[in-house]
């Protein structure tokens, strides 16, 4: 992985919109930086067996104005839902320098 996954403590559940908002103004110990991982960044998370939820996350891939991508980590399958629904769990990632 060429990024850093945010600890589960920073975990919420958000719309779209949010989340977005939340990984820009994250700070983790003094580290900035975080944003919404990309489809398959988030792809990538879920082979890895990492501490998520068994719920959809959030990934910062569009399909179109009003939908994003999102990933089942109970299944692993995409499907795009609606950037205002705020249920979905949101994990921040950033780029390891």
């Amino acid at each position: 992985m060429n990024f850093e996954i945010a600890p589960k403590e920073s975990e919420i559940q958000a719309n779209w919109y949010d989340a977005r908002l939340y990984c820009f103004a994250l700070n983790v110990d003094g580290k900035t930086g975080w944003r919404l991982p990309t489809k398959d960044e988030l792809n990538e998370i879920y082979q890895s067996k990492n501490d998520l939820e068994d719920e959809w996350y959030w990934s910062s891939t569009e399909c179109n104005d009003d939908n994003a991508w999102g990933q089942c980590f109970y299944g692993g399958a995409h499907s795009d839902g609606d950037k205002n629904y705020g249920d979905i769990y949101v994990r921040a990632v950033r780029d390891i320098t």
